[in-house]
C-alpha cells in the first residue's frame, strides 16, 4: 500500500515540512487523493473519506487563521490520510490543531513547491500501480495454492506474460522492507534479468519475486549471477532461488524460491539456491507447508503425551538422539545413560509413534523431521 511518505517522495513535490504527526507519515495509508479548494457544500466535510490525502488551498478561509484551523481540524476528524497545505499559504496552525492532528495520527504537512495538477496525476498513477501490484501478488498466491491437475502453466502465463517451457523463480528482500529500496531493487533485477532471458518481476509481501522463462532446461541463475543482481543494495539483502522447473510446476518454483529466501534471511549470507539448500530445504518446507508443520507437531505431541502419562523423557531423549545424528552411544553419553537404556527409549518412542515396522533409518528420518 502507498503511505503518506511515498506521496511526499514524488518528484513533482518538494520542500516538505511535517508540521505535526511526523511519526505517522510512514504508517498512514493513502487510498485516494482529494483537493479542497472551496468549503465543502455540506458543511460537514463528509465528502472526504478515510485514506484520502487532501491537498487544501484553504482559499475560502479568506486568510483567517482561526477558520483555517477549523477546516484542518474538520479534515482530521474525517480520519483522512494526511492534510497538505502549500507553503505560499499564510497559515500558521495553532498548537490546538497540531495537538489534534497528533492525537488522531493525521500528518499535517506543508509543501514548498509543485504544480498541483502534476502532483495529483503522479500520485494517482502511483496508487493505481500499487493496486495493480496487489492484484498480481494475489494472483501469484492463488497460483501457489492450486492443486495438481489445474492448468498451472496457463495461469502462470496469464499472470506473468511468460511463455517458455521452463521457469526459474528468484525472491529478494532488502533492508527492513524499505519501499524505496525495494522499488530500486525491483527495477535493477528486471533490467539485468531481461538481458539474460524473458522475465517478469513483481512485489511480493515485503520483497520482490522475479520469474525467468527458458525455452529448454537451462542451468539457470547461478549463485554468482544472483549476487551480482543485488550488488550495491547492502549487506541486509537476502536472495533465494528455485530450481529450473517445467512451466507446469511454476507453483513449485515459487514455493522453492520463497522458502530459500526465508533461509537466506536467517543467515543474511550468500544467496540460497534450492538445489544446494541441503537441510535448509527441509526447514523451509516445514515453515511454508501447514500440513507438514501440523504432522511434525502431532509427532511431538504423542511423545509429550507419553512423557506426561509415564513420567518419562522421550521428548528430550529423542531430541538428543537426533542431535547426535542417530548415534545411540553418543546420545547415551550426553544423557548420562547406559546405551541399552537409550535403545529402550528409542523402542518406546517407536511404539508411541506407531512406527514398529519402520527401519532404524526410517525412524531416525522421521524424528529428524519433527525436530527441525
Amino acid at each position: 500500500m502507498i503511505c503518506v511518505g511515498d506521496l511526499c517522495a514524488l518528484a513533482s513535490i518538494s520542500g516538505i515540512e511535517v508540521l505535526s504527526g511526523a511519526g505517522a507519515a510512514s504508517r498512514r495509508l493513502v487510498r485516494e487523493v482529494a483537493i479542497m479548494d472551496d468549503e465543502p457544500l455540506t458543511g460537514s466535510y463528509d465528502v472526504f473519506h478515510p485514506g484520502d490525502a487532501v491537498f487544501a488551498s484553504l482559499s475560502f478561509c479568506g486568510g483567517d487563521n482561526a477558520v483555517m484551523d477549523e477546516a484542518v481540524a474538520a479534515l482530521a476528524s474525517r480520519d483522512v490520510a494526511c492534510v497538505l497545505v502549500k507553503g505560499s499559504l499564510p497559515y500558521a496552525p495553532s498548537e490546538a490543531v497540531l495537538v489534534e492532528c497528533r492525537r488522531r495520527a493525521v500528518p499535517l504537512i506543508r509543501y514548498g513547491a509543485g504544480l498541483l495538477e502534476q502532483i495529483i496525476s503522479e500520485a494517482r498513477a502511483l496508487i493505481a500501480e500499487d493496486a495493480r501490484a496487489d492484484r498480481v501478488e494475489e494472483a501469484l498466491r492463488a497460483l501457489m495454492g492450486r492443486r495438481r491437475g489445474d492448468d498451472v502453466r496457463q495461469r502462470f502465463g496469464e499472470v506473468t506474460g511468460l511463455g517458455g517451457s521452463w521457469v526459474q523463480v528468484a525472491a529478494f528482500s532488502a533492508a527492513e522492507g524499505d519501499p524505496l529500496v525495494l522499488a530500486a531493487l525491483k527495477n535493477q533485477v528486471a533490467c539485468e534479468l531481461s538481458r539474460i532471458a524473458p522475465c517478469f518481476t513483481a512485489r511480493f509481501g515485503d520483497g520482490v519475486v522475479a520469474c525467468v522463462s527458458w525455452e529448454g532446461p537451462e542451468e539457470g541463475l547461478s549463485r554468482a549471477s544472483l549476487e551480482a543482481l543485488v550488488a550495491g543494495f547492502g549487506s541486509h539483502t537476502a536472495t533465494g532461488a528455485s530450481e529450473v522447473l517445467p512451466a507446469d510446476e511454476a507453483d513449485v518454483a515459487l514455493h522453492e524460491a520463497l522458502g530459500c529466501l526465508e533461509a537466506a534471511r536467517e543467515g543474511i549470507d550468500a544467496p540460497v539456491l534450492w538445489q544446494t539448500a541441503g537441510f535448509d530445504a527441509f526447514h523451509a518446507v516445514r515453515r511454508r507447508d501447514p500440513l507438514l508443520a501440523r504432522a511434525c507437531e502431532a509427532g511431538l505431541g504423542l511423545l509429550r503425551a507419553s512423557d506426561e502419562e509415564t513420567g518419562g523423557n522421550l521428548v528430550e531423549s529423542m531430541g538428543v538422539y537426533v542431535t547426535c545424528g542417530g548415534d545411540v552411544t553418543a546420545a547415551a553419553v550426553l544423557l548420562a545413560q547406559h546405551p541399552n537404556s537409550m535403545r529402550n527409549r528409542i523402542n518406546r518412542a517407536r511404539k508411541v509413534l506407531s512406527l514398529e515396522n519402520a527401519t532404524d533409518k526410517e525412524l531416525f528420518a522421521y524424528l529428524a523431521m519433527i525436530y527441525l
